[in-house]
């Protein structure tokens, strides 16, 4: 596994609500990415700490939410599932432009 992270073609889940606020089946669409592969203690946006194994760096503006999943296959052939732990929105120095969405997640082996 490469320290730096690998390029890598992820599949978005992603999962919206109806009016009345119930579930819809998820939409998939694929994203190139980048994908580090390393298990740390991050703190999330409530300030509790979360062991994540995975961090996935999307360029441009992203939809994501925390019923969110994204599928992938590593360079060891294996398909993972990581669902969303917490995500950041990065932006262009002095601009609301968005530079890329970084996603922590957890793991599961499929």
């Amino acid at each position: 596994m490469s320290i730096f992270g690998y390029p890598a073609t992820v599949t978005h889940f992603h999962s919206e609500v109806d009016d009345w606020g119930r579930p819809l089946p998820p939409t998939e669409s694929e994203k190139a990415a980048k994908v580090d592969e390393e298990q740390r203690l991050i703190k999330n946006a409530k300030g509790e700490e979360v062991q994540i194994a995975y961090t996935i760096h999307i360029e441009g503006a992203v939809a994501v939410g925390f019923d969110d999943y994204f599928l992938y296959t590593n360079a060891l052939g294996l398909e993972i599932r990581c669902d969303v732990a917490h995500f950041e929105v990065r932006k262009f120095l002095g601009t609301d432009d968005v530079k890329k969405v970084i996603v922590y997640g957890r793991s599961q082996n499929i």
